[in-house]
């Protein structure tokens, strides 16, 4: 038997359904490639919008300290703002004048814990509070 080749076999590579479906994939790689950079640009954005807040606080103090310091280079000279700047800032008084302080008795002072240098002992004192709490 003689094998025939001249048959017309489907050597169509790109048929219809093979070509739908590299289409699809390639479409939806696409997308999400573009959904992935999307969100890449909206976490950028956010950021730059967290450091122009933040400069724009920084030149808003730095603005009020250059008009509190021309409001002092303007009132320099005049003797009731050095003696109101005297009694606020440095605690002075007129000679003559009795100066009362007034304490707070119900704040109650809180004595600050002593560091210990033994690091051995810290250690043990943590593990035996960190043993307590679990039983």
């Amino acid at each position: 038997m003689i094998t025939n080749f001249s048959k017309k076999r489907n050597r169509d590579f790109f048929n219809n359904d093979l070509l739908f479906k590299t289409v699809g994939i390639i479409f939806i790689i696409v997308i999400i490639i573009l959904i992935i950079s999307d969100f890449r640009i909206y976490q950028k954005k956010r950021q730059l919008n967290a450091e122009i807040k933040t400069y724009k606080e920084q030149i808003r103090e730095i603005e009020n300290r250059g008009q509190t310091l021309k409001n002092e280079i303007v009132n320099s000279n005049n003797i009731d703002y050095l003696e109101k700047l005297g009694y606020e800032q440095f605690d002075q008084t007129r000679p003559g004048e009795t100066e009362y302080m007034f304490i707070d008795s119900t704040k109650e002072t809180e004595v600050a814990p002593i560091k210990k240098d033994n690091r051995w002992l810290n250690w043990f004192n943590n593990f035996s509070s960190w043993l307590k709490s679990i039983f």
